[in-house]
């Protein structure tokens, strides 16, 4: 299945042209793909961001709680368990699906 899917967005977004296309398919083809690539680099830097936040939470958990508390006397938490984990990556994926659904150029 796996081969199946990154064949088909290989030739879904490769710009070089089939011997069946004429030039108005491959313009369309093109500008759909080129469409379809920054939809997927939207969406991969605001996962990639989500991912890199959620890193920094557990680093932090792990290495600044002991220290607030010693030396402050505030007792902190960074980090939420698994839900709170997959719910903020959700929130930052659906995020980016509606600003694309808002702000996309016709």
């Amino acid at each position: 299945m796996a081969m199946l899917m990154v064949r088909y967005l290989a030739d879904l977004l490769s710009d070089a042209p089939r011997p069946s296309d004429n030039a108005n398919t491959r313009a369309l083809r093109s500008h759909g793909s080129a469409k379809l690539k920054n939809y997927l680099i939207i969406i991969g830097a605001v996962s990639f961001i989500g991912v890199v936040w959620e890193f920094a939470e557990y680093l932090a958990n792990q290495t600044l709680v002991e220290p607030l508390y010693n030396n402050f006397g505030i007792k902190a938490y960074f980090i939420g368990d698994l839900d709170d984990t997959i719910n903020d990556l959700l929130m930052d994926i659906s995020g980016a699906f509606i600003w694309l659904t808002i702000f996309r150029k016709k």
